[in-house]
């Protein structure tokens, strides 16, 4: 089992249609079965189950649970990879941003169809969303929602 692979037993205690909690004697535990995988098993309040899955921040994503003598594996979908980013380069990201007025502050952050630049100009500050072949799509300024011209 890896690392965010767990096992954990307990009461099933609510049921929201796929997802449901169950109460262990650590705590309450969010657990998610996928619509498919409801259709595999009868969840009841009241149950004891066991459980394994994949721990994550917000719920477990069960891919066994057994309920008395019936144990069933939940296979669950996985978000497709579209492979890596476009190339970009970031002098060409922080050139724009200069080339508009703005003197870029802080690291740049990488987004798959842009760069996230804070730039300052008139001693103010916004975030820049600068697409990777120099074209400034949205410059906020920081704190007030509203986009600078």
């Amino acid at each position: 089992m890896s690392e965010d692979q767990i096992k954990l037993s307990g009461k099933i205690v609510h049921v929201f249609a796929h997802r449901f909690v169950v109460q262990t004697a650590k705590g309450a535990v969010l657990a998610d079965l996928t619509p498919h995988g409801a259709d595999l098993v009868k969840l009841r309040i009241g149950a004891d189950v066991e459980l394994e899955g994949e721990q994550k921040p917000s719920e477990l994503r069960v891919t066994r649970f057994t309920c008395g003598r019936e144990s069933v594996t939940i296979q669950h979908k996985r978000k497709p990879d579209h492979g890596h980013h476009e190339s970009a380069d970031l002098a060409t990201a922080i050139e724009a941003a200069r080339a508009a007025g703005f003197e870029p502050v802080g690291t740049p952050r990488r987004k798959p169809k842009h760069f996230e630049i804070e730039g300052q100009r008139n001693g103010e500050t916004y975030e820049l969303h600068v697409e990777l072949g120099g074209r400034i799509r949205k410059a906020k300024l920081v704190g007030s929602g509203h986009e600078a011209a």
